[in-house]
């Protein structure tokens, strides 16, 4: 019976185990925070280098400013309802088709892709 027990208790380890190297490996893909001010620029090249590929000019600083609004999105509060932040874009003068405002240095988006 001890011998069984011990074979019990080895299989059950094992796969405790494997479950716990399992989540650690599982949630150890990069964060928001994971990335520093030194590699901004770089993933901002990528991301411009990308969207390049894909057939939209944006410049790396463009970029940049993209990844910097995103960070400072995700440290801020969630909304709260989702409609109400649409409802304040309007169209106008600074605004592109679906009434998301554009900057006024900015390109419009192209036609059909807005």
């Amino acid at each position: 019976m001890n011998a069984e027990f011990i074979v019990w208790a080895l299989v059950v380890g094992l796969v405790l185990g494997a479950g716990l190297v399992w989540l650690v490996i599982m949630d150890s893909r990069r964060r928001e925070l994971d990335v520093e001010a030194v590699e901004r620029p770089l993933e901002a090249a990528w991301l411009s280098a990308v969207m390049a590929e894909d057939g939209y000019d944006v410049s790396p600083e463009a970029a940049e400013r993209l990844l910097d609004l995103h960070r400072s999105y995700l440290e801020a509060p969630p909304p709260d309802q989702a409609s109400s932040t649409h409802d304040r874009y309007e169209d106008g003068p600074g605004a592109a088709a679906g009434g998301i405002p554009v900057d006024e240095g900015a390109d419009p988006p192209p036609v059909g892709e807005g």
